[in-house]
């Protein structure tokens, strides 16, 4: 096993692993959480990387041959549970060659641990594995933190309460802030969310009580390279369009979120005023599409 060890910042420490039969992977070793990890252990670890996806807890999600699960990993003496997403290519053409990058887990671990140095909450990263043939991509494997008593957005506001009590309007009201902190903080880095749908963001209790969101879906995280504003506000009408469907979703919170965002980012009120409008607007409309595609669907 080959090792190349990489400091891309005084608090972050990561390694380059050379793996049997193709295998390569880039793990964290320390600088993300409290616990530190050798190369050794991860290599001991990732000794056969093509079963790490097997004896699993349970699928969070499976589509075609990708996979995502929580199952716990042996490494550095202890028992680890994280999320382990496999993806592979598919068959077309422009997934050929597109293939010739690095895969889709190595792009998502960069992401991640980049975003964690602009202090962007994400969950956290911990390997990407990938297996390589002709130096073509055939195979790559994401492994992040697991998050325990966490629970993804929809499905917490889902939980509510539908009647009106002081509890739940202060709950709305401190996630509403949250998720402005967030999508603020995302764009103060230079990054914007393609997919910011309420399931790929996750809600939990740290160590305090207090609630925290995170986002996890690194797929649809993209660097701004132009139409700016237009990137910078479709996180917000896709958002709110996968929260319409719920009772105890209000345009009022919309508009407060987008309000504490305004605020973090200095839009004056009057942008604001107008920003909103198209927000809404492109959320109904966008909301309308997927009740119909829905529809579409069902009568096939």
């Amino acid at each position: 096993m080959d090792c190349e060890r990489l400091k891309r910042s005084a608090n972050v420490e990561t390694a380059r692993l050379k793996l049997l039969r193709g295998w390569k992977a880039t793990v964290v070793l320390s600088g993300l959480s409290d616990t530190t990890f050798s190369a050794d252990e991860w290599g001991n670890c990732l000794a056969r990387p093509e079963s790490i996806a097997e004896d699993y807890e349970q699928i969070l999600k499976q589509q075609d041959q990708n996979l995502v699960v929580v199952k716990f990993l042996t490494l550095a003496g202890r028992d680890i549970k994280v999320v382990i997403k496999r993806h592979y290519p598919n068959l077309t053409l422009r997934s050929f060659f597109r293939s010739f990058r690095p895969g889709r887990a190595l792009r998502n671990f960069n992401t991640a641990v980049e975003l964690l140095r602009c202090a962007v909450p994400v969950a956290i990263p911990l390997a990407a594995i990938e297996q390589k043939r002709f130096g073509r991509s055939i195979q790559s494997i994401y492994v992040t933190e697991y998050i325990e008593n966490g629970d993804h957005l929809h499905h917490f506001l889902a939980q509510l309460p539908a009647a009106v009590s002081t509890e739940a309007f202060k709950l709305k009201k401190q996630l509403c802030v949250r998720i402005a902190q967030v999508l603020a903080a995302l764009h103060r880095a230079g990054y914007w969310h393609r997919d910011a749908k309420a399931t790929n963001f996750i809600v939990s209790k740290d160590a305090f009580g207090r609630y925290r969101l995170l986002m996890t879906d690194m797929d649809g995280i993209k660097p701004y390279r132009f139409r700016k504003r237009y990137r910078q506000l479709r996180a917000f009408w896709h958002l709110a369009a996968s929260l319409m469907n719920l009772h105890n979703v209000t345009r009022t919170d919309c508009l407060r979120t987008f309000t504490a965002y305004c605020k973090l980012l200095c839009i004056s009120a009057r942008q604001r005023r107008d920003l909103f409008r198209r927000i809404a607007a492109e959320a109904d409309a966008k909301y309308a599409r997927s009740l119909r595609n829905s529809a579409a669907q069902k009568q096939r």
